[in-house]
C-alpha cells in the first residue's frame, strides 16, 4: 500500500514536471534549445522553485477529484491550454497571458469571433484530444480498482493546499516568502512583462502580475506633498483661466478612438504608391495634428482609453496592472475623469462601442466613469456592416453619433470606440488592393488596408456633416495602436516606437487654425483641447501642461526625452526636472487609487471657473 501511495507521489511530482516544461515549451515560442537552457543552464533554481509552486494546485486538484491519475491529466490538460492561451496571446500581441485575463471568461464568445480559422482550428483539436483522453481515463478508473485517497486525506490535502493557494496570491504583497525565494535569482522588469517572463520563466512571471495594490506608496510625507501639489497647480490653473476667454463657452466635445487605425506610410522601406488615409492626411495638415504614443502594439484598445479618459497613464502603475478596466476600475464606485470633469459643467455624457458590453466590463466601467448613456451594437440605431466584415462600420458609427447629439437637448460629450478594422483581417471585402498598390503580398495586411480606407471615407462623410451641424464642436481623433498583421519582420525593421505612435488629430466646425502637436500621450488629450478651444482648466489639467513641457510622451519602457530629442528606456534617462515631474504624478496616482482620495475630495480635479 506504501509504495503504491509513493508511486502515486512520484507520478504527480513527474507530471507537474512535465507540465512545467510544456508551459516553458509554450513560453518560448515552441524552441525546445531555450527551454533546454532555461531548465538546465540558466534558471534551474526558479525552475526548481516554480515547480514547488505548482505542486500546490496540482494538490489541490488531486485533492477534489481523488484519484492521482484524474488529477495528472487534468492538470497536465490545464497546462497544455494556459500555456497555448499565452503563446498565441505573445504571437497577436507580443506580451504574455496575465492572471487578469482570466476575467475575460464571460466574453469567450465574442473572443473567439476575433480568432483565425487557423487558431481556431488548433483549439478544436487541442480540446478534442483532451477530451478523449479524459473519456479514456474516466472509464478505465471506473474498470479498475485503482488506490483512491481516504476521505481524510483528501480533506487534509484540500485544506493545505488551499491554504497554499492563498498565500501563492499574495505573492506582491511585501515579506512573501515566496517571492523572497525567487528574489535571490529572479531578475524582475517592471515595465516590461514580456522580458519579465521570458528571464523567470513562465510561473514566476504570472505570479508576479497578481493582483495587489494598483500602486506602491511613494516616499515623502503623504499630508505635505499633496497639500503642496494641490496648493501649487490650484494656483497655476487660476492663473491660466484668468486669461482664457473662449469665443464659444461650451463646444460639443467628441472622442474618437479608432480601432487600429494606423499610418502605413510611417513604414520604412515600403514600397506602397496607395495612399489608404488621403482625406486623414489632409485633415491633419490643417488641424492640430501629431502622433500618438500608444501602450499597446496589437491590442490593449482598454489600456488606451483608460489613459485617454482619465489621464492617468499606464507607467506608474505596479507591474501587476496590465488591465485597469478590468483589475481595480470595476471597484470603484466613482472615479475622476473627463466625464465626471464635464459634467460638472453641465455636459450629457455618452458612450458609444459598436459591440457587445462584455469586453473589459465596459458597462459598468462607463457608470463609474459617469456617463449618462451607453450605446452599444444591440442598441444602436444605425449598424450596417460591409461585405465580410462582422463588426459595423465607422460609417454608422459616425453616424449614431450625429444622432445621438441630434436628439439631445444639452451640450455633448461623445465617446466613440469603433470597431471595423479589427482583426480578423482574412476575406473581409470582396474588393482591395493588390501587390501593385499596396507593395504587399499579403491578403490580410491589403484587406487592413482597405479597412483604413474605409476609415478615411467615413471620416470625411462625418466631417462634412459636422461643417453642417449648427452645433459648435470640436473632436479629438486618435488610432488606439497598430494591428499586429504586419507581422515580425517588419517590427523588427522599424523600431518598437514606431509601432506604438498613431495618428492623433483635434479639429472642430468652428475654428480654422493648425499647429503641430507633435509625439503626445493619450492622458494630455483634454489638456490640449482645453488649450486649442480657451476652455477652463483644473489643478491637474494644470499639471499635466507642465508635465508635458518636460515629458512629452511616455510609457513603460518607452520616455521621449525632449533634451535628447529622442526615446530612452528608463525615467533615469531623463533630465532631473522630467524625473521630479514624474514623481509628483506618482504622488497624484497614488491618491486617486490606492491612497486615501484627498486630491479627489478637495476639487483638485474639477474646473476653476
Amino acid at each position: 500500500m506504501t509504495s503504491k501511495k509513493g508511486r502515486q507521489w512520484l507520478s504527480l511530482i513527474a507530471t507537474v514536471f512535465i507540465s512545467q516544461l510544456l508551459l516553458q515549451w509554450f513560453q518560448n515560442e515552441l524552441n525546445i534549445s531555450l527551454v533546454f537552457n532555461f531548465v538546465f543552464r540558466w534558471h534551474t533554481i526558479k525552475f526548481l522553485i516554480s515547480w514547488l509552486v505548482l505542486l500546490v494546485p496540482a494538490i489541490w486538484i488531486w485533492a477534489v477529484v481523488g484519484k492521482v491519475r484524474l488529477a495528472n491529466l487534468t492538470f497536465f490538460s490545464l497546462s497544455a491550454i494556459i500555456g497555448f492561451m499565452s503563446f498565441e496571446k505573445m504571437r497577436q500581441r507580443s506580451e504574455p497571458l496575465y492572471p487578469s485575463d482570466f476575467s475575460m471568461v464571460s466574453s469567450v464568445g465574442s473572443l473567439v469571433e476575433m480568432l483565425t480559422p487557423t487558431v481556431l482550428f488548433a483549439i478544436m483539436i487541442l480540446v478534442l484530444m483532451i477530451g478523449v483522453l479524459l473519456f479514456f481515463v474516466i472509464r478505465q478508473e471506473r474498470k479498475q480498482t485503482s488506490l483512491k485517497l481516504s476521505k481524510r486525506s483528501r480533506i487534509v490535502m484540500l485544506l493545505v493546499s488551499s491554504l497554499g493557494l492563498t498565500y501563492l496570491s499574495t505573492f506582491s504583497k511585501e515579506g512573501n516568502l515566496v517571492k523572497k525565494a525567487y528574489d535571490y535569482s529572479a531578475y524582475w522588469i517592471p515595465y516590461s512583462q514580456q522580458m519579465n517572463y521570458y528571464n523567470n520563466g513562465f510561473v514566476a512571471g504570472f505570479l508576479y502580475n497578481l493582483p495587489a495594490d494598483p500602486m506602491d506608496k511613494p516616499a515623502g510625507d503623504e499630508g505635505d506633498v499633496l497639500q503642496t501639489i494641490e496648493e501649487t497647480y490650484s494656483e497655476k490653473a487660476a492663473a491660466i483661466n484668468s486669461q482664457r476667454s473662449a469665443t464659444v463657452e461650451q463646444p460639443n466635445i467628441i472622442f474618437i478612438m479608432n480601432e487600429s487605425f494606423a499610418d502605413p506610410f510611417d513604414l520604412k522601406e515600403t514600397s506602397q504608391v496607395w495612399d489608404p488615409i488621403p482625406f486623414t492626411r489632409t485633415l491633419s495638415q490643417e488641424s492640430w495634428s501629431g502622433r500618438m504614443l500608444s501602450q499597446g502594439y496589437g491590442g490593449g484598445t482598454a489600456n488606451i482609453e483608460f489613459e485617454a479618459l482619465t489621464a492617468l497613464s499606464m507607467e506608474p502603475f505596479a507591474a501587476h496592472v496590465s488591465t485597469p478596466f478590468t483589475q481595480f476600475l470595476p471597484k470603484e464606485t466613482t472615479f475622476p475623469s473627463i466625464v465626471s470633469k464635464l459634467k460638472g459643467r453641465g455636459y450629457y455624457a455618452t458612450a458609444i462601442h459598436p459591440y457587445n458590453t462584455s469586453m473589459y466590463k465596459r458597462r459598468q466601467n462607463y457608470d463609474n466613469l459617469a456617463f449618462d448613456a451607453f450605446y452599444y451594437d444591440e442598441t444602436m440605431t444605425n449598424r450596417l456592416k460591409i461585405d465580410n466584415n462582422p463588426y459595423i462600420s465607422d460609417q454608422s458609427a459616425y453616424d449614431e453619433v450625429i444622432q445621438v447629439m441630434a436628439d439631445s437637448v444639452e451640450t455633448d460629450f461623445v465617446h466613440l470606440v469603433t470597431m471595423q478594422n479589427h482583426t480578423p483581417y482574412a476575406a473581409k471585402y470582396d474588393d482591395y488592393p493588390l501587390f501593385q498598390e499596396t507593395g504587399y503580398r499579403n491578403e490580410k495586411i491589403n484587406q487592413y488596408l482597405q479597412d483604413l480606407n474605409y476609415s478615411d471615407q467615413a471620416l470625411e462623410q462625418f466631417y462634412e456633416d459636422l461643417q453642417a451641424l449648427d452645433e459648435p464642436t470640436v473632436v479629438v481623433f486618435w488610432g488606439d495602436h497598430w494591428p499586429s498583421v504586419f507581422g515580425e519582420k517588419i517590427l523588427e525593421n522599424n523600431g518598437k516606437t514606431t509601432l506604438h505612435q498613431t495618428p492623433a488629430i483635434i479639429f472642430t466646425n468652428y475654428l480654422s487654425d493648425s499647429q503641430p502637436l507633435g509625439l503626445l500621450s493619450p492622458i494630455y488629450f483634454y489638456s490640449e483641447l482645453a488649450r486649442l478651444t480657451d476652455q477652463p482648466v483644473s489643478g491637474f489639467d494644470a499639471f499635466l501642461m507642465d508635465l508635458r513641457q518636460e515629458v512629452p510622451a511616455f510609457e513603460k519602457g518607452m520616455y521621449y526625452s525632449k533634451e535628447k530629442e529622442d526615446f530612452v528606456k528608463s525615467r533615469d534617462d531623463l533630465s532631473e526636472e522630467a524625473q521630479h515631474m514624474l514623481e509628483i504624478y506618482d504622488w497624484i496616482m497614488y491618491d486617486m487609487t490606492t491612497g486615501k482620495k484627498t486630491l479627489v475630495n478637495s476639487g483638485f480635479f474639477d474646473d476653476f471657473n
